[in-house]
């Protein structure tokens, strides 16, 4: 445990991810790297822990909920149960179950967490949402993310810290906590869809990393560093774009639309202008964190055509749609002779 213990304070000194005296809610779905997270901060001050019944898996789901009480009993640790029914949000804001479970999931954590804060006289920025994301984590990220296409972002992957979300597991593996829950003689729930090898991530992870395995012993160690470089580059790209969407953003509603000036937008190169729109557009929709590079290149696309018009002396018509693509989650652009405009779509 100690070698354990040790790597994960480390990360969390390292990063700055908390202090001793910070609440801290942790998710924990059963699984063996959430249980380990929960053991290895058992001991700690000021925790909580939440977990989620998404209500797809009938039985088992319950019995995963049973057992998270189980444990949290036995460790002295309070624990919040959410049920939610991922399924019907998932078909009703046209999603898929794994992105509609995380946005519900980390949507009710935030309200959870705020409540605490304000029963303990916290400040409601100095709480933490703690999750037991592994390296593995990352590498299976990034090897979606590179199959099926992604930015600098996409590719970097998990950051030790987003928001309020910190993740002090980020650089062990899942062997590793496996082996230590082995170890101590504790017991953890497995969800049979993590072998199901039609997901992604479950092929990924029978699949490809076995083989990369076999190359190279440690490509874990070795992809996480080259993840970490470009989070650095992405970093600074993010800030200079962040700056742009701030500056020429005419109309914002938090989670409902935003419009940027379209003759501004036309002055930076289309590497800039895809950041600049991804940043306004996941800065405003909270569900639109895995915005597709296919989505932002059409739109950039069309920019690129509304520029040449107008270097060719064209005179852009008023008052007209000039451009419209419709981009998960159930947004829609349109560009006219004045802004950008992005807007959720009203359910007829």
């Amino acid at each position: 445990m100690n070698t354990i213990a040790q790597a994960m304070g480390d990360f969390i000194a390292r990063h700055n991810l908390y202090q001793s005296d910070t609440p801290l809610l942790v998710m924990l779905s059963g699984g063996g790297d959430s249980v380990a997270l929960l053991h290895l901060l058992a001991e700690g001050a000021c925790i909580t822990a939440l977990h989620v019944n998404h209500q797809l898996r009938g039985e088992e789901a319950d019995a995963d909920e049973a057992f998270c009480a189980q444990l949290c009993k036995s460790l002295g640790i309070p624990l919040v149960v959410s049920r939610i029914d991922v399924a019907s949000y998932a078909s009703e804001h046209k999603l898929n179950l794994e992105d509609a479970g995380r946005i519900l999931r980390y949507r009710a954590a935030e309200l959870l967490l705020d409540e605490i804060c304000s029963v303990q006289g916290v400040d409601t920025d100095q709480g933490r949402i703690v999750t037991a994301h592994t390296r593995d984590d990352r590498v299976e990220n990034f090897f979606t993310r590179a199959i099926f296409g992604s930015g600098l972002g996409g590719l970097a992957g998990m950051a030790a810290q987003r928001g309020r979300i910190v993740r002090p597991l980020l650089d062990t593996d899942r062997s590793e906590l496996r082996a230590w829950l082995e170890a101590q003689g504790h017991t953890w729930r497995e969800d049979p869809s993590n072998a199901d090898e039609s997901r992604t991530r479950a092929f990924i992870r029978a699949r490809i990393v076995p083989e990369a395995e076999k190359l190279r012993p440690n490509f874990r160690e070795n992809l996480a560093r080259t993840m970490d470089l470009v989070a650095d580059d992405d970093r600074l790209l993010t800030s200079m774009a962040l700056g742009f969407a701030k500056d020429f953003c005419t109309e914002r509603q938090e989670g409902e639309s935003i419009s940027l000036d379209l003759h501004l937008m036309l002055t930076l190169d289309p590497v800039m202008a895809r950041r600049v729109l991804r940043c306004a557009i996941t800065e405003t929709f909270d569900d639109a964190s895995r915005l597709d590079a296919s989505h932002l290149a059409a739109i950039v696309g069309g920019l690129d055509v509304l520029r040449q018009q107008i270097q060719a002396g064209e005179k852009l018509p008023p008052r007209k749609v000039l451009f419209a693509r419709d981009i998960p989650p159930a947004l829609r652009v349109q560009i006219n002779c004045a802004t950008i405009r992005v807007a959720r779509i009203m359910p007829a």
